[in-house]
């Protein structure tokens, strides 16, 4: 019993290590990018005045491909090192797809399709909600996603970011390692919380953080139904996609309070319906239990 504890134990920094480490990687990162910038920036300047020179450089640095070359570099780097943790240390170094992870593969395709066009919704009259609540959320909400690319111009790099890199770094860092971690320490329904709080957290902005907790909660769920973060990449990719591309385009309601109300709640159910169908085809719970390496 003692040497069971003592092995669970060694687990539990490494439900807070996968966050510091990417927040860690993605400051060594930016410092290096804003030096080269800055070394860049000297070969051309030809004024005397240093600190135009520095406006001048972090000007370039934000206004430019800086920040998304940025965040892809950190990205693609978190990744690979959180991959080849993840797969020796909760894996056993084997890694497949989604061969037999569903009874029902349309059903799941279905259910993953609803979740994240519903979870889209979610997110927007949560957001709604918590701007009306707290104005100041908003406008740093705005500010961050203004000083990081991410508007209705994005640059085809941080496209690549958005949908793509950024959904497969978090769903290694947070559905597979903090979520496995926490998982060999308390029981699975804890381990979705925790790692959804997590999630939320790594944001580092209340109105995000907010609703990337409530998505945390769902995709936690996801993979506890399927062991795969291969489904959980595709719902986060597509969540992504609908959220940065297809924005403009969703119609959405609830201009007044009872439509707002109904519109909210339709959102809700249509999530539920969805993990109810992504559970119903899940062949890890279905299935005695017998899980598939990932």
């Amino acid at each position: 019993m003692n040497q069971n504890n003592t092995d669970r134990r060694r687990y539990i920094p490494w439900i807070f290590l996968p966050t510091i480490v990417a927040i860690l990687i993605q400051t060594a990162v930016s410092i290096m990018a804003l030096e080269f910038y800055i070394v860049a920036g000297m070969c051309n300047y030809t004024g005397s005045d240093y600190t135009s020179f520095i406006i001048q450089v972090i000007n370039t640095y934000s206004n430019g491909d800086g920040v998304a070359w940025t965040s892809v570099m950190y990205a693609a780097v978190t990744a690979f090192i959180a991959f080849l943790v993840y797969k020796k240390q909760y894996r056993d170094g084997k890694l497949s797809g989604l061969s037999g992870k569903s009874n029902n593969m349309p059903l799941t395709i279905a259910g993953l399709l609803l979740f994240a066009v519903s979870m889209q919704y979610v997110t927007v009259y949560l957001m709604n909600s918590l701007a009306s609540a707290f104005p100041s959320w908003l406008e740093e909400y705005e500010e961050l996603m203004e000083s990081a690319g991410i508007s209705t111009s994005m640059t085809p790099i941080m496209i690549v970011y958005a949908i793509i890199l950024g959904p497969v770094c978090e769903e290694l860092l947070f559905r597979g390692l903090t979520f496995f971690a926490a998982k060999k320490v308390m029981p699975v329904y804890y381990a979705i919380l925790i790692q959804a709080i997590m999630f939320g957290a790594f944001h580092m902005n209340k109105l995000q953080g907010v609703y990337a907790f409530v998505l945390g909660l769902g995709l936690g769920y996801i993979m506890y139904l399927y062991d795969s973060l291969v489904i959980t990449i595709i719902i986060h990719i597509l969540f992504n996609f609908i959220g940065t591309i297809c924005a403009d385009y969703l119609p959405v309601g609830g201009d007044g309070l009872f439509s707002f109300f109904f519109c909210t709640l339709g959102a809700l159910v249509a999530a539920y319906f969805s993990i109810i169908c992504l559970k119903k085809a899940s062949a890890v719970v279905n299935n005695d239990g017998n899980i598939a390496d990932i």
